[in-house]
Formats: structure tokens, C-alpha cells, sequence
């Protein structure tokens, strides 16, 4: 049996493969090494994943794990460990969500592969390995595009009085939230990332109102011209994204880059499908 998992730091994305090569999808929280210990994610996975299998776990016999965070070596055995304790008969691989990203979205050909998720991040991909990337600096320093740097932004017009007054009531009554709630949640608990990509979701809501598209545009440009625009081949290459960012706001992205003569390529919300061609070709 073969197991798939795309793994964000809000949810992971599971798909098993069978013998006869049906398939079955499960979902956990995410598992980002740089918030979670092994024997965290060996925990979550035992009461979580296990449970919805509902099979012995020793008959998984290789496992692709893709997940945000897993960037080094270090970072890359947190979660492996984990998974040799569950998957123990298992070959268990762990890679970056970038290569994820890029083998979903580019296949065996080349492209710039971007993720606008809860994080964000981007490489140039040769159709066979990663080239380039732009350094992603995370949730404080960076993740420009992404949901949580959206939410901070809408956060910030809010409590500094920017925003317009016809959608102030709709995200108090929709929120409610204080200063000190703001604060507590962002700097005192865990996964602020999380926290602040939640909030992207009322820019969903409010897509068509001109105010939130200005803060739309601001926010993807900052990632394209920050990030994609860095590569060589940036319009040459087709621009792939994976994530629901990506996805639900694809008409704005699409206009930026033709903006910025730059080729709009796949817009895929869960690469499972295509990951999955990738590891059965």
C-alpha cells in the first residue's frame, strides 16, 4: 500500500492506494517540524490517522510525506522518526512541500512552482529538480501572498481604523474580536500563522468590494515582485500554483502577471491527484 501526504502547517491531506489501486483520503492537522517534535506528531498520528485507516499500520508499505517546514535535514528526521514509529514495514520519504508543489504542478516539465497557502513560498523547477528559490522567511519576516500575511493585513486595517465603515460591521459581528485577544492569540499561543490566516477568509467573502480588492492586489504583487519576478526564466516559464489562496483568488493573480508579462500556468487547490500520477508513473 502506498500512503501520500501533502502537509501544510493548518491540515494534511492524506491518500492511500491500494493494491488494486483505489483510493481512500484522510485528513490531520499539520505537521510543520518547526512547531511540532516527533513524539507530537507520533502522538497526533496514532489517535488521528490510524484511526481513520482503521487497518494494521504495518501493511503500509511506503509512505511520501510532503510538508511545510521540511527544509533541512534536522527538520526532515523530526517528522521521519515519527513516521518509522508508526509506519514501522514502511520506505517513509520525507520531502519539502516545495518539491510537492512543483512535481503536482509542472510534472516532468519545467515551470516556476509557487504555494500561496496559510505560508507561502515558490522555486523554479527544470521538470526534474528544484533550481532556484526564493528564500521564504516565515510568518514574521515573510510570507508575502499567503492567507496568514493577507489576515494580518486586514487585522491591521481593522484596529488602525482603515477600514471602510459599510464592512466594519460585518467583521465585528462576524469577529468580535478585542485588542488583547488580537495579541494573546498572535504572540502568546501557538501557530499565529494559523490564527492569522483565518481571517483571510473574510476577504472571500468581501472579494468584489474595492477596498479589499486593493488589498488583494497588494498583497500577490508583493509576492510577485518579491518572489517570482527574482527568477530567470519568470517569463518564460509557465507560473504554476497549489493552495486555496492560489485557487479562490486565481482572477487577481492572473490579471497581475499578465501585468507583469508573465505566463499564468495550473491553478491546483489540492495537488493529491497529480501527486499521486507522479509516484504510480
Amino acid at each position: 500500500m502506498l500512503l501520500i501526504a501533502d502537509s501544510g502547517s493548518t491540515k494534511t491531506s492524506w491518500r492511500l492506494i491500494d493494491a488494486a489501486k483505489s483510493a481512500r483520503d484522510f485528513s490531520t492537522i499539520g505537521y510543520n517540524p518547526h512547531y511540532f517534535e516527533t513524539a507530537e506528531i507520533r502522538k497526533s498520528l496514532e489517535e488521528t490517522l490510524l484511526t481513520q485507516l482503521g487497518f494494521a499500520p504495518q501493511l503500509i508499505r511506503e509512505v511520501h510525506f510532503y510538508g511545510a517546514g521540511c527544509s533541512s535535514k534536522r527538520e526532515n528526521k523530526t517528522v521521519r522518526d515519527a513516521l518509522n514509529a508508526v509506519f514501522p514495514k514502511a520506505s517513509n520519504n520525507v520531502d519539502h512541500d516545495l518539491l510537492a508543489a512543483a512535481r503536482a504542478a509542472c510534472g516532468r516539465k519545467p515551470g516556476i512552482a509557487c504555494i500561496l497557502g496559510t505560508g507561502s513560498n515558490s522555486c523554479a523547477y527544470d521538470g526534474g529538480n528544484i533550481v532556484d528559490g526564493v528564500p521564504s522567511l516565515g510568518f514574521i519576516m515573510g510570507d508575502e501572498g499567503s492567507g496568514a500575511h493577507l489576515g494580518r493585513a486586514l487585522l491591521k486595517t481593522y484596529f488602525y481604523r482603515e477600514m471602510p465603515a459599510d464592512i466594519v460591521k460585518s467583521f465585528e459581528k462576524q469577529y468580535g474580536l478585542t485588542k488583547d485577544e488580537l495579541i494573546s492569540n498572535i504572540y502568546h499561543k501557538p501557530m499565529p500563522s494559523r490564527y492569522s490566516a483565518q481571517f483571510s477568509r473574510f476577504c472571500t467573502d468581501y472579494k468584489e468590494h474595492p477596498f479589499i480588492q486593493k488589498l488583494l492586489r497588494e498583497n500577490f504583487e508583493e509576492f510577485l515582485v518579491r518572489h517570482v519576478t527574482k527568477y530567470e526564466n519568470a517569463q518564460k516559464w509557465p507560473i504554476h500554483y497549489i493552495g486555496s489562496v492560489a485557487f479562490y483568488f486565481q482572477d487577481i493573480l492572473i490579471q497581475l502577471m499578465e501585468e507583469l508579462n508573465m505566463k499564468p500556468g495550473r491553478f491546483i487547490r489540492n495537488p493529491l491527484d497529480r501527486l499521486v500520477e507522479f509516484h504510480q508513473q
